[in-house]
This record gives C-alpha cells, structure tokens and sequence, in this order.
C-alpha cells in the first residue's frame, strides 16, 4: 500500500522540489563554475560563465 502511495506522490513531490529549489540550484551553479573558471587562467572559461550568468537570469536556464 505504501508503495502505491510513494509512486503517487512522487511526482509531486519533485514538482515541489523543484519549485522550491530552482533558484537556489541555479545560484549554486552559477558560484561553482565561477569558481572553476578562477582555478584556470583562461578568457573562454569567462566568457562561458558571463553568458550562463546572462541566460539564467533571463530564464532561458
């Protein structure tokens, strides 16, 4: 019985998860890659984070 009611309320708890969540995660995304561009002395790796940074804040991420 348990098991029926897990898979039916699965769902919906992932769904309230992710609401919960979404902007938190992108925020931790987005200081665990400028903190992996910092660790290398490369001008792409800059580019790549400014436009992630740019595409999330305009929730195309």
């Amino acid at each position: 019985m348990s098991a029926i009611l897990f898979v039916l309320l699965k769902p919906m708890l992932f769904l309230t998860l992710k609401k919960l969540f979404k902007k938190q995660m992108k925020q931790w995304i987005i200081s665990a890659l400028e903190w992996l561009s910092l660790q290398t002395d490369n001008d792409i790796d800059d580019a790549i984070v400014k436009k992630v940074k740019v595409a999330m804040k305009l929730g195309v991420v």
